[in-house]
Order: structure tokens, then C-alpha cells, then sequence
């Protein structure tokens, strides 16, 4: 939503994906293993949607839930159908992306 608002953002914004991955780990690590952590982004850009979820997945912290995008069919990841992507040329809305993970 920030950036319909304020559009001059856009070209100064710069994506976080490590601080983005230290937060998820840090949520992560609060929980007890099986414990459910929804991640999710005002943001359509995969650095910070699922590169960061592909690595805390691989470091082992987490497993993703693949059932999220059956239960949000309209916003099922075209490509990652366990996770959620929206875009506001599809859906109307900002763009964000949804993964929801269980902790090891």
C-alpha cells in the first residue's frame, strides 16, 4: 500500500532479504518445533518473499506448510502453489507474499 501512496519509494527502497531472514529466524526460534510462524511481505520481490523463506527452509529452521494456497485458491503462488502471492495488476490489491511455516 506504501507504494500506490507514495510512488518516489519505489526508486529508493532497497530490498532487506538478511534482516528479513534474521527476523523469520528469530520468530522461528520462539516457538515450540511444529509451532506455526506466518511470514509474509508487502512485497511482490522474491529476495524478500521466497529467497528468504528457500533459506531458512534449507538452514533447517522450518518446513514450509504446502497447504496455504488450498485454502487461499484466488492467491495460490502461480509457481510455489503452498504459498500466496498477490499482485496488484491480478488481484486489485498491494502486492504481498504469504508463506505459512512450521518450526523445527
Amino acid at each position: 500500500g506504501v507504494l500506490a501512496r507514495r510512488a518516489d519509494l519505489r526508486w529508493r527502497s532497497e530490498p532487506l532479504p538478511e534482516l528479513q531472514g534474521e527476523l523469520l529466524r528469530a520468530a522461528l526460534a520462539r516457538v515450540v518445533p511444529g509451532g506455526t510462524v506466518v511470514y509474509a511481505v508487502c512485497t511482490p520481490n522474491r529476495d524478500e518473499g521466497e529467497a528468504v523463506v528457500d533459506t531458512v527452509v534449507a538452514d533447517g529452521a522450518a518446513e514450509v506448510d504446502a497447504s496455504l494456497g488450498d485454502e487461499w485458491p484466488a492467491f495460490r503462488h502461480p509457481a510455489r502453489p503452498g504459498m500466496l502471492l498477490m499482485l496488484p495488476h491480478v488481484h486489485g490489491t498491494s502486492g504481498f507474499f504469504v508463506a505459512r511455516l512450521h518450526a523445527r
